[in-house]
């Protein structure tokens, strides 16, 4: 699955010459954390709500209230917002977006295509592909945790055939790395409500289960 698979195309953006009190009510009607900058299309800046509320000029405490509010008046998006925020192309992978967003510890990317804004993607979007991607909210399922550490060829394959049998399809598979100490667990997520006669056998085959839900 790709960004612009799940991208938001209807984005509401702002003009770098937008006052910045103007760009905040933008979003707080909107509902939104985070306005792109856009001039003629093209992308040239991200401000943020937190942002636009902590700005004020660096004297501000030797101004009065008046001062203060009417130099807000003045100042414009393009003087607080960042000029080149990470972006991400549309054909990126989902899980390489979340590998940036750790990285830059950022929760929301433009995406940019030959300089263009294309869309935006956040940390919702990614949460929601995320969910259903490991099968979260099905409510007749089954959670095995399994031990794989020094896992064999076949490992995976031996799992398919148990729960083959058992008629058991598997929602997802997700392979987790313990904590430094050599171990490895394997989660699957099961389409079944009853899945008892399928883990007694894989526990007969071999397979340690440390957790069953």
């Amino acid at each position: 699955m790709r960004v612009r698979d799940v991208m938001k195309t209807d984005v509401i953006t702002t003009d770098p010459k937008t006052p910045i009190m103007a760009a905040l009510e933008t979003m707080k009607q909107n509902g939104i954390k985070r306005l792109p900058v856009t001039r003629r299309g093209e992308l040239v800046g991200l401000v943020t709500r937190a942002m636009l509320r902590d700005a004020s000029p660096s004297q501000a405490t030797s101004l009065s209230v008046y001062e203060l509010n009417y130099i807000l008046s003045k100042m414009t998006v393009e003087d607080i917002m960042v000029k080149k925020p990470v972006t991400v192309s549309p054909d990126l992978p989902v899980e390489e977006a979340i590998w940036l967003g750790k990285k830059h510890g950022i929760g929301a990317f433009p995406v940019v295509e030959e300089g263009r804004l294309e869309g935006i993607i956040t940390e919702s979007d990614i949460t929601e592909v995320v969910s259903g991607a490991l099968g979260l909210g099905e409510e007749e399922s089954r959670r095995l945790t399994l031990d794989a550490s020094g896992r064999r060829f076949g490992f995976l394959r031996g799992i398919v055939d148990v729960l083959d049998v058992h008629k058991i399809p598997i929602l997802s598979i997700m392979s987790i790395p313990g904590k430094g100490d050599g171990t490895d667990f394997l989660i699957l997520r099961l389409r079944a409500r009853d899945a008892e006669a399928a883990i007694e056998d894989l526990k007969k085959a071999g397979y340690r289960l440390t957790d069953v839900t």
